[in-house]
């Protein structure tokens, strides 16, 4: 039998997330969004008949699985209320919410209700860094020690958090520390004025002396890309639109110091790229709700855990001091005004 499933929100990323639910095979049964005419009606305007215009009338049938694409200030209040309402399958957009607590809140109210929930962290499901993940430990390779994101046209809330869960995807581990340097937008929020997000430079520290470390601004206005390196080798990926290029040390220089910078690399061929795609990807995280698996997207602890690093950042930016993680209790319940 085909599930339903219904979108909170239908801006640019609901539109997306609409367009994912049908090709996971869902059937679209319900909308919801305080706008008139949201953006996702202008791109299909059959959409409007499954709108409805309360979340009262939402959940007075609610779908198998519901996506939260409305911005973050909501998800918390949004996901109390489909709990309640009996709803046993969630897709949460990212950021999970606006503070720590708020997100661990959403954990224990998902474990207490039987509810599988899933942060849209989807970079996860992108086949090209799934095998780069997969070079990390091994011989030819050695540890990851090294991962480098550059990014314009974003802030460490919006587009931040989906790189810190990548890096702790990528590290499997939640960091140590974090250091960051500040930027101001240049322009209000696209999302509302009153969202507040603030782009940087951030260098997060994990166990064994790996680090991640993320420029991101919007005073930086080109696409941006991935340098990941390893005890022995570097994938370099300046644009996620093209193949990334794989260098590895060749054999006879395998065993040679790491200190040795001049030993000889080799270039390893990609075969089959695909291009990244949020659509395909989000298709992915649907996939783990139906079949309850978590292969994609976060968990509500996991997203939450990026969350953390993110607000770490910004409270190094605010006292110009490094933060030890995890946060203390009154930061972890400090709310920050997220889109």
């Amino acid at each position: 039998m085909t599930k339903s499933f219904g979108v909170i929100g239908l801006g640019r990323m609901g539109f997306r997330t609409v367009l994912a639910g049908r090709a996971a095979g869902l059937e679209l049964t319900k909308i919801l969004d305080s706008s008139d005419s949201p953006w996702g009606v202008s791109q299909e305007p059959k959409l409007a008949s499954t709108m409805v215009n309360s979340l009262n009338a939402f959940l007075a049938e609610p779908p198998d699985i519901v996506s939260i694409s409305t911005t973050a200030d909501s998800h918390a209040e949004l996901f109390r209320a489909l709990a309640a309402a009996g709803v046993k399958a969630i897709l949460v957009e990212k950021p999970v919410a606006c503070s720590v607590d708020d997100g661990l809140e959403m954990a224990r109210i998902a474990e207490e209700y039987g509810i599988k929930a899933v942060v849209n962290h989807n970079h996860r499901c992108w086949n090209v860094l799934q095998r780069i993940r997969a070079f990390d430990g091994t011989p030819q390779f050695g540890r990851m020690q090294s991962f480098i994101i550059t990014q314009g046209a974003g802030g460490l809330g919006n587009l931040g958090t989906h790189y810190f869960d990548l890096a702790n995807w990528m590290f499997s581990d939640t960091p140590q520390y974090v250091a960051a340097v500040g930027t101001t937008p240049e322009a209000p929020n696209p999302r509302g004025e009153q969202f507040k997000d603030v782009g940087g430079a951030v260098l997060v520290g994990y166990s064994e002396q790996r680090r991640l470390m993320l420029e991101i601004g919007d005073d930086i206005g080109v696409i941006g890309g991935y340098e990941i390196r390893f005890e022995r080798g570097r994938v370099l990926m300046p644009f996620t639109s093209e193949p990334p290029k794989v260098y590895v040390r060749r054999p006879d220089a395998q065993d040679l110091p790491k200190h040795f910078y001049g030993a000889a690399l080799d270039e390893l061929p990609w075969e089959g790229f695909v291009p990244g795609d949020v659509v395909a990807n989000t298709r992915e995280v649907f996939f783990d709700l139906v079949k309850g698996r978590n292969d994609g997207g976060a968990t509500l602890t996991e997203a939450t855990a990026a969350l953390e690093v993110m607000i770490a950042a910004r409270k190094a930016i605010e006292t110009r001091t490094g933060v030890v993680l995890p946060l203390g209790a009154a930061d972890r319940r400090k709310i920050y005004s997220l889109a």
